[in-house]
């Protein structure tokens, strides 16, 4: 089975969408910095030509995803204290949490 390009970015995009659903600042931010490491040794093992390390990588990234997924959906369950990074912020990794306004 080989994975295309446009595969691999869109389970990035998908991965980073899921990280930013987190209610809880620390959740959101480990979320997004471990996608992103992720999706880089991906990217190295692709430029090296490993394509069954690829494959791997892309399998392991699928999982972690429907992890993320379940864990987000068990963080918005319970309702948390803003921490002061929250309140004045609003935003992880250069980018701006997007909000249901």
């Amino acid at each position: 089975m080989s994975t295309g390009r446009s595969e691999l970015l869109g389970l990035y995009r998908k991965s980073l969408r899921v990280a930013q659903t987190f209610d809880t600042y620390n959740f959101r931010a480990y979320f997004y910095r471990r996608t992103r490491d992720r999706f880089r040794e991906v990217a190295n093992r692709a430029v090296a030509g490993d394509t069954q390390g690829l494959e791997q990588g892309v399998q392991e990234a699928r999982s972690e995803l429907s992890v993320m997924q379940r864990q987000g959906a068990l963080n918005s369950m319970f309702a948390h204290k803003h921490t002061v990074l929250e309140a004045s912020q609003g935003k992880v990794g250069g980018h701006r949490r997007r909000t249901g306004e």
